[in-house]
């Protein structure tokens, strides 16, 4: 559980604070420096809360039923619906950012199927056999995980 002082801020020192917080965020050029800023700045049970946040955010958005999600993330229930109450529910920008994301996995998908389909020729080409089942497994997977 991490700890917040029960003693508030004001407003405006708030604002600054977050402000200064996203200034050093974004000054990462990449994602290897941001993951060494995230290291420096947080402890290691808040990285793999925010982590476990975002990807049940991204699992609700892509549809995953909400028993699988908490227990692949291995999280109770109650959080998992609270997440959906809370974000999935209305349209914000973490939800939009989310359905982005889906919709770009989606054409990327398609066309490694379509490169698939008009490059891997078994029985015609030798060693395309091993490359049509690796490439069915891989969307078999697609299917099973809902990406």
């Amino acid at each position: 559980m991490i700890y917040i002082s029960k003693k508030r801020l004001s407003k405006e020192v708030l604002d600054k604070i977050f402000r200064l917080f996203l200034e050093v965020i974004s000054r990462s050029s990449n994602s290897g420096e941001f993951l060494d800023l995230a290291n420096e700045i947080f402890s290691p049970s808040e990285k793999i809360m925010m982590a476990k946040r975002i990807t049940i955010i991204y699992l609700l958005v892509k549809g995953i039923d909400q028993i699988v999600i908490a227990d692949v993330l291995k999280v109770s229930t109650a959080t998992v619906a609270k997440f959906a109450l809370l974000n999935c529910q209305k349209e914000n920008k973490l939800v939009e950012l989310m359905k982005s994301m889906i919709k770009k996995e989606k054409v990327l998908n398609f066309f490694d199927d379509l490169m698939a389909d008009l490059f891997i020729q078994p029985g015609i080409k030798i060693g395309h056999h091993k490359l049509h089942w690796e490439h069915e497994r891989k969307k078999q997977n697609r299917k099973l995980t809902g990406l």
